[in-house]
């Protein structure tokens, strides 16, 4: 009589969550297979994607499991629920691990008992020069003195939420992820609470590589303000400040990201004028193609320049509300100045131009619970986008700037474009009027036609 096998439990549960990532899983499943160390399983989170994600994954012989309520946390603990590694590994979807990470890993953890869990720097395949730069400079010489200085006042390391390893015995002891946090600052929180544990580690000379997507589409400085921000309110208040990551967020919550259309039709959206030079440019590049836009004022440039202002309203375009400063710190300002700095933008737009909006777009694109609120209050509708560039940087080349746009549009998408800059009247926004002309052109060819954003319904 022969005796069954018992199948081999693993050492290592390798958890993937995933949305709508069908065109990056596929590169990150394959670099797990491809690991010298042997005793693990891949366990990809479908979370609530409409794409082929789930498919691809299958295809190549991993389990896929459905977490339906979209949510980084969500996802995270569902992995958890249905892993049996003793380790478990998180990475994210457009995650590339090299071929010894699992191992290394896995020797550290052996060696290293005190240890609960851990985290490691990683670098980007799809960066510029400018983020790539940045990345090596903090993780090479900033947090080593930051790790330092968290030890010396007795406050734990923080885990990189995009590649981190974590016990699992240790993880289920502190009940698995808060499912109340949907995105920013859940690495955070985890952090603090599997402090509790044992001690967290970060394996320095141990890279992955992942997308700089997220970087690439907001810019530099909007996303790590993000970051930032939301690890120090976690780390100090215990809760974040900002939303949920932003691709997860529905039109349901009256904050839109593009129109829901499948047709090849996209919306031109400007911030930060109305500017003397620029902005008539713009006006000028329209008129001559034909094409309707969106231009989102802060009020103090209205009042400086009310002719261009009512110029563009002339002209058939559309006007959003960006705020009458333009300030960095407005999101964290209270629901009475919010208010006084929409009203007084709202009354500036239609005492020049005799135009009321219902459209918002926070400065940087930084919005709090609390401004969110006020707004929806007011009645308007908070309007991101879901393709933009650098633009804003004077010195971004006009090539460089199209291709980005050009590469990630896609029906119904929101791009985002600077006639102006902040309150300097002055700054040179050459590059991007060149990039403009590049857009209009190259998606012209493809087919795409445009609309402004007054198209929007308010169901």
């Amino acid at each position: 009589m022969i005796k069954r096998q018992k199948s081999l439990k693993p050492k290592i549960s390798v958890i993937i969550p995933a949305h709508n990532e069908e065109n990056y899983i596929e590169s990150c499943i394959k670099s797990v297979k491809s690991q010298s160390f042997k005793n693990y399983e891949i366990i990809v989170v479908d979370n609530g994607s409409n794409d082929n994600t789930s498919k691809i994954a299958a295809n190549l012989g991993v389990k896929v499991v459905f977490e339906p309520t979209i949510g980084l946390t969500m996802a995270r603990e569902k992995g958890r629920k249905v892993a049996r590694g003793e380790l478990l590994v998180y990475i994210d979807a457009d995650t590339i691990i090299p071929p010894s990470y699992l191992s290394r890993i896995f020797m550290f953890f052996v060696s290293r008992k005190d240890v609960v869990a851990a985290s490691n720097p990683f670098l980007f395949y799809d960066g510029d020069w400018r983020i790539n730069t940045f990345t090596k400079i903090f993780f090479r010489n900033f947090l080593p003195i930051y790790n330092s200085i968290l030890k010396i006042v007795n406050c734990p390391k923080i885990i990189l939420g995009g590649n981190f390893a974590v016990r699992a015995k240790n993880l289920e002891n502190i009940g698995g992820f808060n499912k109340n946090i949907k995105f920013y600052g859940e690495d955070t929180d985890i952090s603090k609470r599997i402090s509790k544990e044992g001690n967290i580690a970060f394996i320095n000379d141990l890279y992955t590589f992942t997308s700089a997507r997220r970087y690439n589409q907001e810019g530099i400085i909007v996303t790590l303000f993000k970051y930032f921000t939301n690890y120090f309110s976690m780390l100090i208040l215990n809760k974040p400040i900002l939303f949920s990551n932003s691709r997860v967020l529905s039109k349901t919550n009256n904050i839109i990201y593009k129109t829901e259309s499948s047709d090849k039709v996209v919306s031109l959206t400007f911030d930060d004028g109305p500017n003397p030079k620029y902005t008539k440019q713009v006006l000028d590049i329209l008129r001559e193609e034909n094409i309707r836009g969106t231009f989102f004022l802060i009020g103090k440039n209205v009042e400086v320049y009310p002719e261009v202002a009512i110029d563009i309203v002339k002209q058939g375009h559309f006007i959003g509300n960006h705020s009458y400063t333009h300030q960095w710190l407005l999101p964290l300002k209270t629901r009475k100045t919010l208010f006084k700095e929409v009203k007084k933008t709202e009354e500036v737009i239609y005492n020049t131009t005799g135009m009321r909006t219902q459209l918002f777009r926070p400065p940087h694109g930084i919005i709090t619970p609390w401004m969110f609120y006020t707004l929806n209050e007011m009645g308007y509708k908070v309007v991101k986008w879901d393709n933009m560039t650098t633009d804003y940087i004077t010195k971004t080349k006009p090539e460089r700037i199209a291709r980005k746009i050009v590469s990630n549009v896609k029906p119904g998408s929101i791009i985002v474009l600077h006639d102006g800059l902040n309150l300097d009247y002055r700054a040179n926004r050459e590059n991007a009027i060149e990039a403009l002309k590049i857009i209009v052109k190259e998606l012209k060819e493809r087919g795409y036609k445009f609309s402004s954003l007054n198209e929007i319904k308010n169901d």
